[in-house]
Protein backbone atom coordinates (compact mmCIF):
# COMPACT_ATOMS: atom_id res chain seq x y z
CA UNK A 1 0.00 0.00 0.00
CA UNK A 2 1.40 3.60 -0.70
CA UNK A 3 3.13 4.97 2.36
CA UNK A 4 0.78 8.06 2.02
CA UNK A 5 -2.31 5.86 2.84
CA UNK A 6 -3.20 3.39 5.75
CA UNK A 7 -5.63 0.40 5.99
CA UNK A 8 -8.12 0.94 9.29
CA UNK A 9 -9.26 -1.89 11.05
CA UNK A 10 -12.67 -1.63 8.82
CA UNK A 11 -10.83 -1.97 5.68
CA UNK A 12 -10.57 1.75 4.45
CA UNK A 13 -8.30 3.34 3.24
CA UNK A 14 -7.42 6.97 4.71
CA UNK A 15 -4.67 9.50 4.73
CA UNK A 16 -1.60 8.74 6.54
CA UNK A 17 -0.23 11.91 7.00
CA UNK A 18 -1.58 14.67 9.65
CA UNK A 19 -3.83 16.91 9.28
CA UNK A 20 -4.31 20.49 10.69
CA UNK A 21 -7.26 21.21 12.33
CA UNK A 22 -9.03 24.72 10.73
CA UNK A 23 -11.68 26.88 10.45
CA UNK A 24 -11.97 29.00 6.76
CA UNK A 25 -14.37 29.91 4.02
CA UNK A 26 -13.26 28.78 0.45
CA UNK A 27 -14.59 29.00 -2.64
CA UNK A 28 -14.14 26.63 -5.85
CA UNK A 29 -15.98 24.81 -8.84
CA UNK A 30 -17.86 21.28 -8.40
CA UNK A 31 -18.22 18.47 -10.95
CA UNK A 32 -20.29 20.45 -13.21
CA UNK A 33 -18.05 23.71 -12.81
CA UNK A 34 -21.16 25.02 -10.28
CA UNK A 35 -19.76 27.67 -7.83
CA UNK A 36 -18.38 26.35 -4.33
CA UNK A 37 -18.65 28.03 -1.34
CA UNK A 38 -17.34 25.71 1.41
CA UNK A 39 -16.33 25.94 5.31
CA UNK A 40 -12.49 23.65 5.67
CA UNK A 41 -12.26 21.92 8.61
CA UNK A 42 -8.73 20.13 8.03
CA UNK A 43 -5.91 20.39 5.79
CA UNK A 44 -2.54 19.06 5.07
CA UNK A 45 -0.72 19.17 1.69
CA UNK A 46 -2.30 16.27 0.62
CA UNK A 47 -5.78 16.90 0.45
CA UNK A 48 -8.40 18.53 3.06
CA UNK A 49 -11.66 17.68 4.30
CA UNK A 50 -14.79 20.17 3.95
CA UNK A 51 -18.59 20.55 4.45
CA UNK A 52 -20.59 22.64 1.62
CA UNK A 53 -24.36 22.82 1.02
CA UNK A 54 -23.76 20.61 -2.65
CA UNK A 55 -23.48 16.59 -2.18
CA UNK A 56 -20.43 14.92 -3.70
CA UNK A 57 -19.72 11.22 -4.54
CA UNK A 58 -16.19 9.76 -4.91
CA UNK A 59 -14.22 10.33 -7.66
CA UNK A 60 -15.74 13.75 -8.52
CA UNK A 61 -13.39 16.46 -9.96
CA UNK A 62 -13.27 19.96 -8.28
CA UNK A 63 -11.27 22.96 -8.47
CA UNK A 64 -10.56 24.31 -5.17
CA UNK A 65 -9.33 28.58 -4.55
CA UNK A 66 -7.44 28.29 -1.16
CA UNK A 67 -5.23 30.99 -0.22
CA UNK A 68 -1.54 31.77 -0.48
CA UNK A 69 -1.79 28.76 -3.16
CA UNK A 70 -4.39 29.52 -5.14
CA UNK A 71 -6.59 27.23 -7.53
CA UNK A 72 -6.02 23.34 -6.64
CA UNK A 73 -7.72 20.41 -8.42
CA UNK A 74 -8.43 17.56 -5.99
CA UNK A 75 -10.64 14.55 -6.73
CA UNK A 76 -13.00 13.67 -3.66
CA UNK A 77 -12.33 10.31 -2.18
CA UNK A 78 -14.80 9.90 0.25
CA UNK A 79 -18.27 11.71 1.15
CA UNK A 80 -20.98 11.73 3.92
CA UNK A 81 -23.89 13.72 3.29
CA UNK A 82 -22.40 17.73 2.99
CA UNK A 83 -19.33 16.24 4.37
CA UNK A 84 -16.33 15.29 2.24
CA UNK A 85 -12.63 14.60 2.18
CA UNK A 86 -10.51 14.98 -1.05
CA UNK A 87 -7.11 14.92 -1.89
CA UNK A 88 -5.22 17.44 -4.22
CA UNK A 89 -3.43 16.46 -7.34
CA UNK A 90 -0.18 17.93 -6.45
CA UNK A 91 0.44 18.50 -3.17
CA UNK A 92 0.98 21.81 -1.86
CA UNK A 93 5.22 22.70 -1.43
CA UNK A 94 6.06 23.09 2.65
CA UNK A 95 6.76 26.47 1.98
CA UNK A 96 3.29 27.59 0.95
CA UNK A 97 1.67 25.34 3.20
CA UNK A 98 2.67 26.76 6.52
CA UNK A 99 1.35 29.93 4.44
CA UNK A 100 -1.27 29.23 4.37
CA UNK A 101 -1.63 27.80 7.47
CA UNK A 102 -0.09 30.94 8.75
CA UNK A 103 -3.34 33.15 6.78
CA UNK A 104 -6.30 30.77 7.94
CA UNK A 105 -5.23 30.30 11.62
CA UNK A 106 -5.91 33.01 14.26
CA UNK A 107 -3.30 35.06 15.16
CA UNK A 108 -1.50 34.99 18.57
CA UNK A 109 -1.83 37.79 21.53
CA UNK A 110 1.38 39.79 20.54
CA UNK A 111 4.50 38.63 23.48
CA UNK A 112 5.08 40.88 26.37
CA UNK A 113 8.51 39.64 27.53
CA UNK A 114 8.21 41.54 30.37
CA UNK A 115 4.50 41.15 32.10
CA UNK A 116 3.11 44.32 33.98
CA UNK A 117 4.10 44.25 37.36
CA UNK A 118 3.34 46.22 40.36
CA UNK A 119 6.31 48.33 41.59
CA UNK A 120 6.55 48.77 45.17
CA UNK A 121 6.19 53.04 44.62
CA UNK A 122 3.28 52.47 42.35
CA UNK A 123 1.78 50.06 45.30
CA UNK A 124 2.54 52.99 47.82
CA UNK A 125 1.58 55.88 46.14
CA UNK A 126 -2.15 53.97 45.19
CA UNK A 127 -2.23 53.61 49.03
CA UNK A 128 -2.31 57.37 49.69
Amino acid sequence: MDEKFRQTAAGAVEPSHVRDEVQFEARGFGPAAEALQLRVLNISSHGLSATTDLAFQPGDRLRLILPVVGVMGADVRWAKGKRFGCVFDMPIDRASYYELLAAVLEPLPPFDPQPERSSPTAASRSNK
